[in-house]
Order: C-alpha cells, then structure tokens, then sequence
C-alpha cells in the first residue's frame, strides 16, 4: 500500500486510450510528447481543399489562352514541335536543368496536340492541386478555417494565376513543393517507411524538375532539427537520396552558364522589389508581410511555414553571389509559405476578420489579374506582331530575324511558326537549317546576305525589344545589305517587338 504522501507524487498518468494532439496544433504547447507517441490528427474535411481547389481552376482557367506565348513559353513549346532525338541533342547543349519538364511537355502535347491551352494546361492542373494541398496543410497543422483561407489567398494571388498560365515548369515545382512538405508533415507525425518513401519520391520529382527547388530542403531540415530533433538522422538519409536523381541535372547545368550569365546579382533594388514580383503586386505583398508578423511566435507550424517562405530566398541569394542564379520566378514554389503564414494570422481573429482579410487580397490581386491576361500580359506580343505580319502578307515577301538582339534568337522565328497560318507565311530566306536541329538550338543562316536575299520584293524584319532604327545594328552586317536595297515604309513597335516592312528600291 501507498500513503497519501506517496500518492501525492506520483504522477498522474494520462489514459491510454486518449491520444494527444500534434505538437504542431497552433492551440496548446505539447512539447512533451515523447517520441514515437501517438498524436491527434485534425479532421480535414472537404472544404479546406475542395473550395481552393475549385476557386483555383476558375482563375487559372479565365483568359488562359488570351496572352500569347512569351520568351520561355515559346522555347517550350518549340522543344514539342521537334523529335526526341533533335531535342537531346539540344539539350547537351542547352537547357539541359530543365531537360526532364521538356520531356514531360512533349509526351503530353503528342496525345492533345501543342495549342497555347494544351501547353499551359499541365501548369493549370500542378497550380489546382497545390492550392488543395495547401488547404488540406493549413487544416491539418491548424484548422479547418486557416486551411481555407491559407487555400483561397493562394489561389487569388496574382502570381499563382500567371504561372497557372505559363508553360513552363514554375508551378510543377510549386505543386511538389507543398506535396513534399505534406508528406514530410506525414512522416514526421507517424513514421513509417511508405511515408518517408513518399517524402522521398515526392523530392526526388522536385529536384528533377526543376533542381533549384532542392532549396526547400534547407527550410525542411531546420524544422526537423528544430522540432523533431529525434527524427533528424532519418530525414538526413531520406532527403539525401531524394536529392541524387537531380544531381547529374545539376552538372550539365553548371557546364551551360552561360545561358544564364545575363542575369546580374540581387541588390538591394532586387530585394526590395521581390516580395511583390514573388506575390504578383507590392500592396498584396505587403499586407501579407504585415499578417505574417502577426502569425508569431515562431513556434509549431508556424515555424515550418516561416523556414519555407525566408530561407529558400535567402541560400539562393547566398548562391547568387557565386554564380547568376537569382530570378524571382525561381522562387514559385516559396509562394505557398506565405499565404499559410497569412491565414494562421487570420485564424487567430474573429471569422468575420477571416473573411474580410481574403476578400481584400482579392480585391486588391484585381488589377494584376486583368493586366496578366491581356494579349500581351506575358511581356510580349507575339501573337500581335505574327497576325500583322499575316495580314499584311503577299506573295513573294520574304523575312529576316535580328540574331543577336537581346532576348533569345529562336523567339521570332517561333512566333511566326506557331501564330501565322502556313499558307501566309513569308519565306525565311536567311535559314540554312531550322532551329533545334543538330544540336543548334536557334537556326542557322546563310553566311553570303545579298545573295540569299536574291530578289525578294518585300522583306519584313524582326527585331525584339524596342528598336530606334529597325535596321540597325544586325548581325552579320544585315542592316548594311538591307538598307542598300531595301526602304522601310512602315514600322510596329508592339510589347517586345520592333517590325518593319521594306520594300526594295
């Protein structure tokens, strides 16, 4: 038997049958919960991801085909246009880091064909399912309010719609992303090898994808050091052969810098202009800033949430002092952390704040959310500058492309390729082979001007970029050979193009 005094220190022992909840849960502390314990799971319910899934389909898919193919977009959809074989040879030479996605777009556009919707469509579809994932996290970690809210400011960012409209691999990052911190959230709460096996698939996918992403690693393993310290070595050994498909990616990409040495180092004009590139608009961003202040203290998901948002953008400036790295859309897959962080401070209030707080996001993601679907809300009028040369076709006229104008010398001739109809197009009289083909990503040109000129009564000449003299400074001494046969008599200047018609003297 025990007396009383005995009784009084021993500690009273919880019922087995009752389960704790998640050290994770915003409502109370359970930093005792030892190791291996089991913990309460909050009810996702339906809403939390169904409502920011839908929301996220209808403003992904409005106007999705209105703004034309840009820059990226069309390099993309060029790498569909060719065989498998011309486009390894390409990528031995360039673009080799984002090589796997090329390969995923055009397995994709072989069954439904390579229309401006049918490109982009994988990026709508990546960008539906991280909003119902996010929404599905934040009801997990929290509640069910903050996990519908977290899902619809995602889903009204203006950023998550223009990458839900780009046919390039940004939102397929972003997607496995958040399906990585999900499964790690799994893995963490209850080990077990099929979840640390899903955590690692779903890495190894992002870093295929798009390596750079491989970032996110960083903000993962704080939190796991931070707050399952025990689970550490476990995650170090998952998260390291999730890592080692993109490896080989990693060096064929360091072997082609030069295709990025355009991009100079973030300073401090970049770092203050990047919360609202990364969001889609300064004022958005900004209130979001101030609500994530309002998500503290630093502990629980919010921790996770935060290490996601700050580091990635943090290692990549690091990096970027080594070598030309930092672009803001390389840091898409950031974009989730932020509307988790503004919807754990929303939760915090009352639910008519809750409502009000997503309601002035979306009112205020309005303006960008028009201008990025305007025909030239990707940054150029590609579709614009094909359609007038269309128009204003006539049999006999041929074309020529400045090579060396800043932006890429493979976007003329794509843009004319996809947008103007076959039967209107003007003779590529320059081209000796066509681009993406033999390893040359651009096409080549015939070295002797006025003789593959010949007599072509008409030329029309594109320039990207605004061009004072719509002849001037070519390459290989074009705007010599031109100007001396040929006069402009009309000139356009759309969103990143300069096209003049010339007529021979």
């Amino acid at each position: 038997m025990t007396t009383p005094d005995q009784t009084a220190v021993i500690p009273k022992l919880r019922d087995a049958k009752t389960p704790r909840r998640d050290p994770w849960g915003e409502d109370e502390d359970h930093s005792d919960v030892p190791p291996g314990e089991q913990v309460h799971v909050n009810s996702i319910g339906v809403w939390p991801w169904l409502l920011p899934a839908l929301l996220m389909a209808v403003v992904g898919y409005a106007g999705i085909t209105r703004p034309s193919l840009w820059t990226d977009e069309l390099a993309s959809w060029g790498m569909t246009t060719v065989s498998y074989d011309d486009m390894f040879k390409v990528l031995k030479y360039v673009d080799a880091i984002i090589g796997p996605y090329y390969v995923l777009l055009h397995g994709w556009t072989d069954l439904v064909g390579n229309s401006d919707l049918m490109v982009r469509l994988p990026s709508l579809a990546a960008m539906v399912l991280a909003a119902g994932l996010i929404g599905a996290l934040g009801a997990r970690l929290a509640s069910r309010r903050v996990g519908l809210a977290a899902g619809l400011i995602f889903a009204v960012l203006p950023s998550s719609a223009r990458f839900a409209q780009e046919a390039r691999v940004y939102a397929l990052a972003t997607f496995f992303a958040v399906l990585a911190t999900v499964t790690l959230v799994a893995a963490l709460r209850r080990p077990g090898f099929f979840r640390w096996l899903g955590y690692l698939l779903a890495v190894a996918v992002l870093g295929v994808l798009h390596p750079i992403s491989l970032l996110l690693l960083g903000a993962h393993g704080w939190v796991v050091f931070a707050q399952y310290r025990h689970r550490t070595l476990g995650w170090m050994i998952t998260a390291f052969l999730g890592a080692l498909p993109a490896l080989p990616l990693l060096k064929y990409g360091s072997e082609q810098k030069a295709q990025v040495s355009w991009i100079t180092k973030p300073d401090t004009y970049t770092l203050q202009h990047f919360p609202g590139e990364l969001v889609g608009t300064a004022s958005i961003a900004a209130l979001i800033l101030v609500l994530s202040l309002f998500a503290l203290p630093l502990r629980r998901p919010t921790a996770l949430y935060t290490a996601w948002a700050v580091l990635p953008p943090i290692f990549l400036v690091v990096a970027a002092q080594f070598t030309p790295i930092f672009l803001t859309r390389y840091l898409l897959f950031s974009l989730p952390a932020w509307a988790l962080l503004a919807a754990v401070a929303l939760g915090r209030a009352k639910v008519v704040w809750t409502v009000l707080g997503v309601l002035a996001i979306a009112g205020l993601a309005v303006p960008a959310q028009l201008d990025i679907r305007a025909t030239d809300g990707h940054g150029e009028a590609s579709r614009e500058m094909a359609l007038t040369i269309a128009d204003g076709f006539k049999p006999g006229d041929g074309i020529v492309y400045g090579m060396t104008d800043p932006g890429g010398n493979w976007v003329g001739r794509d843009s004319i390729a996809h947008y103007t109809p076959a039967d209107r197009q003007p003779k590529d009289v320059l081209a000796t082979q066509p681009q993406r083909t033999n390893g040359s990503f651009a096409a080549l040109e015939c070295p002797d001007i006025p003789k593959c000129l010949g007599d072509t009564p008409r030329l029309w000449v594109v320039r990207l970029g605004y061009q004072e003299d719509p002849l001037g400074e070519m390459d290989n001494g074009k705007s010599v050979v031109i100007a001396e046969r040929y006069k402009v008599t009309q000139t356009w200047r759309q969103k990143g193009f300069t096209l003049a018609l010339a007529v021979k003297k």
